[in-house]
C-alpha cells in the first residue's frame, strides 16, 4: 500500500499540447465518440473539470475518465472511455468542446510517494515491544503530514495507493481502484466539496465505470 502525495502546476505550452495525458482544466481528449454530460438544471454542458489516465492492470493500453461539474449543486459526472460508461442519469452531447473550470491547464505533480513497507522498515524494533501496531499508525500519519504540519490530501491514484480520508473509509466496492483524490482547499478553481471538502475518485475493478464522492468537516 502507498501513499502518491501531488501538487497541481500550471502546464508549460509544450506539456500543454499532450493532450492525451492526467490533467486538470482544458478541454477534453476523447478516445471516443464525445460524451460530454448535461447540467440537468441549466441545460447546458457540464463544466468540465479534469481528465485522469488509468493504465490497464496487464499493460494493454489505458482508459480515461473525465470529470465534470454539475454547477453547484455538489453532483459531478463522470465519463470512462474507452468502451465505458457515463454517471447514471445524466444525459450527454456528441459535443467535443465545452465549457471548462480552468483554461490553463495544470499537471499534477507527484511530490513523493510513501510506501508501506518502507515505512514498517523505519520502524525500529524494541525488545518486548507491545505497541508496534499503534507506533506504526503514529509513523504514518506524521509522513502525511507537509512542512507546516497539515495533512496532505491531494494524491493520484494507482497501484495500491489508497486514500486519505477525511471523515471514514468509504471504498465504493471491492478492487475498486482510487484515480485522484482532490483537496478543494488547494485546488486551482471553485468547486462544490461541502465544507472544505475532499472529492474522491475511483474506477471499477473492470475498467467500465467511475464513481466520484466527497467528504467534508
Amino acid at each position: 500500500m502507498r501513499y502518491r502525495f501531488t501538487s497541481y502546476q500550471p502546464a508549460s505550452d509544450a506539456e500543454a499540447a499532450v493532450t492525451d495525458g492526467t490533467r486538470l482544466g482544458g478541454l477534453p481528449h476523447w478516445l471516443e465518440e464525445p460524451q460530454w454530460p448535461v447540467d440537468p438544471y441549466e441545460n447546458d454542458l457540464a463544466p468540465f473539470m479534469g481528465q485522469f489516465r488509468v493504465p490497464a492492470a496487464d499493460g494493454s493500453g489505458y482508459r480515461m475518465v473525465y470529470l465534470f461539474a454539475i454547477g453547484f449543486s455538489g453532483e459531478h459526472a463522470t465519463v470512462v472511455q474507452p468502451g465505458g460508461q457515463v454517471t447514471e442519469s445524466f444525459e450527454t452531447r456528441s459535443a467535443a468542446t465545452g465549457p471548462t473550470d480552468l483554461d490553463r491547464v495544470h499537471l499534477l505533480r507527484v511530490e513523493e510517494e510513501v510506501d508501506f513497507s518502507h515505512v514498517k522498515r523505519e520502524l525500529e524494533p524494541v525488545e518486548d515491544e507491545d505497541d508496534r501496531e499503534e507506533r506504526l499508525e503514529e509513523l504514518l500519519e506524521e509522513r502525511q503530514k507537509d512542512a507546516a504540519g497539515s495533512i496532505r490530501m491531494n494524491q493520484l491514484g494507482g497501484p495500491d495507493v489508497v486514500p486519505v480520508w477525511l471523515q471514514g473509509d468509504a471504498l465504493p466496492g471491492e478492487g475498486w481502484q482510487m484515480v485522484v483524490q482532490l483537496d478543494s482547499c488547494q485546488l486551482p478553481f471553485e468547486v462544490n466539496f461541502g465544507d472544505s471538502g475532499v472529492g474522491y475518485l475511483f474506477l471499477s475493478p473492470g475498467g467500465k465505470n467511475a464513481e466520484f464522492f466527497f467528504q467534508s468537516c
